[in-house]
């Protein structure tokens, strides 16, 4: 049997999604036939949805609708408004505890020194500045094909580069954000050993990152200093060489399921990724998290319009309000800049405007 063209996530939902184009008169789940051609991850009604009803996806409300939907018409920002009432269909059920078997499971991974443990034994090179961006990717890719062959213990080398660092203001945010990040990459339980690399009249320093001092050179240096790119690869690959004889020494050993930490990043949603990856992932992170695990969603506005299913989550009515703290903190945040969380510009109402 051949896949169907749209599928109906919940009973409760009044639309259905696309999982391919839908052409004029297909069938929708329930019968009624598509009044326009809709894409493949768009929704399409599957029964009429007056004016100012919750349209329900996910058998969640997603928004109210702006006008009258019939059945088949395709629904979307022409005809839905996000909700900033937030209208939650039910109440959200927290996931079930783990078992104590799933409580008790462990994992191969690395056992740092300071306690925390790790899941891969890689070695980081990281750029203090962006002008430093090209050396450090040329000391990663020599130290792969050079030195890695020579440390099965080692899963790799791996560059951590960006584009800041240099023509930039020593104090504030942006500085803050840049400082507090490579720092957390230094710190990183993955990475069993570090170089940072600098290329020297930057303003942001070495020095910030605690590099200076005894017994520390062997693990920073600038271009400027080792005399210019070339030179700064064939120097790097001598201090990773000595960074790697001890990194290598590392072993895998069982660790509590508990101990792992994970991050949720988004990589581009679509129409499909709620129903696809996103409900995947979300159904791995609870089955972690009732084991004790921890997850980290590091994008905080994405889950504006379904905070209530991560409210029902808090250990304590001081998490929630917390979580409702955030939820404001951007509310405010995007309209200062003239924008809200739906990703819709607002447009000025006046006449001058």
């Amino acid at each position: 049997m051949s896949a169907p063209s749209s599928i109906l996530l919940s009973p409760e939902d009044n639309v259905a999604v696309a999982t391919v184009a839908i052409e004029p008169g297909e069938a929708l789940p329930g019968g009624p036939p598509a009044t326009a051609r809709i894409e493949a991850g768009h929704k399409a009604a599957i029964r009429p949805i007056p004016a100012g009803e919750p349209v329900i996806k996910y058998a969640q409300a997603i928004g109210r609708a702006t006008r009258d939907i019939a059945a088949g018409e395709h629904v979307h920002s022409h005809n839905l408004a996000f909700d900033q009432d937030r209208l939650a269909i039910g109440a959200p059920v927290p996931p079930e505890a783990a078992s104590a078997a799933d409580k008790a499971r462990t994992f191969l991974g690395y056992r740092r020194a300071d306690g925390r443990a790790a899941t891969r034994n890689y070695i980081g090179i990281l750029a203090s500045v962006n002008c430093s961006t090209t050396v450090c990717r040329a000391i990663a890719d020599e130290a792969n094909r050079r030195i890695l062959p020579r440390y099965e213990g080692i899963d790799g080398f791996v560059p951590i580069v960006h584009d800041q660092g240099c023509g930039m203001s020593s104090s504030g945010d942006g500085m803050k954000n840049l400082h507090r990040t490579l720092a957390g990459y230094a710190r990183h339980a993955n990475f069993g050993g570090a170089l940072m690399v600098g290329l020297g009249c930057e303003v942001n320093q070495l020095t910030l990152y605690g590099q200076s001092g005894s017994g520390a050179e062997k693990r920073h240096f600038n271009i400027q200093e080792a005399g210019g790119s070339r030179r700064s690869v064939e120097r790097a690959l001598g201090v990773l060489e000595e960074i790697a004889k001890e990194v290598a020494t590392a072993r895998r050993v069982p660790i509590p399921v508990s101990e792992i930490i994970v991050g949720l990043q988004c990589g581009g949603s679509d129409g499909l990724s709620g129903v696809t990856a996103n409900p995947a992932l979300g159904a791995a992170v609870d089955i972690l998290a009732g084991a004790g695990g921890t997850a980290i969603l590091s994008e905080t506005s994405e889950i504006y319009g379904a905070e209530h299913l991560l409210r029902s989550r808090a250990v304590n009515e001081a998490v929630a309000v917390k979580l409702d703290g955030l939820i404001s903190w951007w509310e405010n945040y995007v309209e200062m800049h003239g924008a809200s969380l739906d990703t819709i510009l607002r447009r000025a109402t006046s006449a001058a405007a």
